[in-house]
């Protein structure tokens, strides 16, 4: 069966607006999976103050890259918002059968690895990138890696 994107393209809690930037289609040759992009910005603005991405597929390469990479603007930062972004695209997730995903993070991003705590996350421990990852070329040579189980609605 083809992949389907959702048609949804705006996702909120109301403190904060996910709206869909790019749905990125498979691309087999270089292993990766179907994927959608937002920007986050406050409820009701236009203004980014960061983004989230969620790959959808279940590659061995996910373990290192997760399916969820998210960043939020320095200035925004401490209001939980990562963490709320996590939860929307949760639902996305679960609506597209991935019922348990992983999220990575730099080692040392402790801001990033309390998001993944906030969101009910388990670590499952600290993972060397393998030298044939696209992150190992970046530098990259260690990961922590979650495990998550989303549930749709509020955590």
């Amino acid at each position: 069966m083809a992949f389907k994107f959702s048609e949804r393209d705006l996702l909120t809690d109301g403190v904060i607006d996910l709206v869909v930037e790019k749905r990125e289609p498979a691309d087999p040759s270089k292993g990766y999976v179907p994927a959608y992009h937002y920007k986050v910005t406050v409820h009701g603005s236009a203004e980014k103050i960061g983004e989230i991405r969620l790959r959808v597929g279940n590659l061995p390469s996910l373990l290192t890259s997760g399916h969820i990479g998210y960043s939020i603007a320095a200035d925004h930062r401490g209001h939980g918002y990562a963490s709320r972004a996590c939860l929307l695209v949760g639902t996305v997730a679960l609506s597209h059968g991935l019922r348990r995903l992983t999220i990575t993070c730099d080692p040392g991003n402790i801001p990033s690895r309390r998001t993944c705590e906030r969101i009910g996350a388990v670590l499952q421990g600290i993972f060397d990138v393998p030298p044939d990852h696209p992150m190992y070329r970046e530098g990259k040579r260690t990961v922590c890696r979650y495990e998550w189980f989303p549930r749709n609605g509020k955590e």
